[in-house]
């Protein structure tokens, strides 16, 4: 049997790539625009080493009786840490890790110089970054990390007789919505519904997950109430071949 895609038996293995831009303030209304936007070569950040990591730090507040018989948790705050490290890099990757740097180019003598300058608080540009991380499976299905912020750890490099130099950033994430999100994990997933529904079944479902399924099945569904709609839902199906042998409720054990 095929694997399905998203399912809890999934092995996640492997790092993935990395893609930053900078945050305009929104995003995209479905994700696969998203995918669109800043999935480019322009905003590959560079090739990882030593994979990527996300951490989710909630902060409760406990308050109890003197007695110990009633507790109440409430979340008073939370952070979320998204690191990584780059393997390939240049002077472009390292002004998006430092929130002073200004960057140009010259050419003198036949020589073009890109000239990174980093410093002076006055001229924190207060860029916030969308980073987006992409790990592929092309058989148990992609996962992503999307999240909002910017380098908050510095970085250092390192020139070494025996090793590459690798860029360590650990970026702060902030809100990107309304509703307050602080990280987005998104995997592909394979939507399962069954072959066909009993109507004791769709009974026990609501009148929106009816008509989603109806929808996927490709089912046009009539009437205004949920009878109706499981009526017209049942009539689809036979007619598609699904039948309703068993659909009918027998009322019996």
């Amino acid at each position: 049997m095929a694997n399905k895609k998203g399912t809890k038996e999934k092995v996640t293995l492997g790092s993935g790539m990395l893609y930053m831009a900078e945050f305009t303030g929104d995003f995209a209304k479905d994700f696969a625009d998203i995918l669109k936007q800043l999935m480019t070569e322009e905003n590959h950040a560079g090739w990882i080493k030593g994979g990527a990591s996300i951490e989710y730090k909630p902060t409760m507040t406990q308050e109890k009786d003197d007695l110990g018989h009633i507790v109440k948790e409430i979340l008073t705050d939370e952070e979320a840490t998204f690191k990584s490290g780059l393997f390939t890099w240049n002077g472009q990757t390292l002004a998006k890790f430092a929130a002073t740097a200004e960057i140009t180019t010259e050419t003198k003598d036949g020589k073009t110089y890109r000239r990174l300058k980093i410093g002076g608080t006055a001229n924190d540009d207060g860029k916030q970054y969308a980073i987006l991380f992409v790990h592929e499976d092309p058989v148990e299905g992609n996962c992503y990390l999307l999240v909002v912020g910017r380098n908050s750890a510095g970085f250092t490099i390192t020139f070494a007789p025996d090793s590459a130099t690798v860029i360590d950033a650990e970026f702060t994430c902030k809100p990107h919505d309304e509703r307050g999100t602080l990280i987005e994990f998104v995997e592909e997933i394979d939507e399962e519904y069954q072959q066909t529904y009993t109507e004791t079944e769709l009974n026990a479902l609501t009148v929106a997950q009816i008509e989603t399924i109806a929808k996927a099945k490709g089912y046009t569904l009539t009437g205004g109430d949920k009878a109706a709609k499981i009526a017209s839902f049942l009539a689809a199906q036979t007619a598609a071949g699904g039948g309703n042998d068993a659909g009918q409720d027998s009322g019996t054990e």
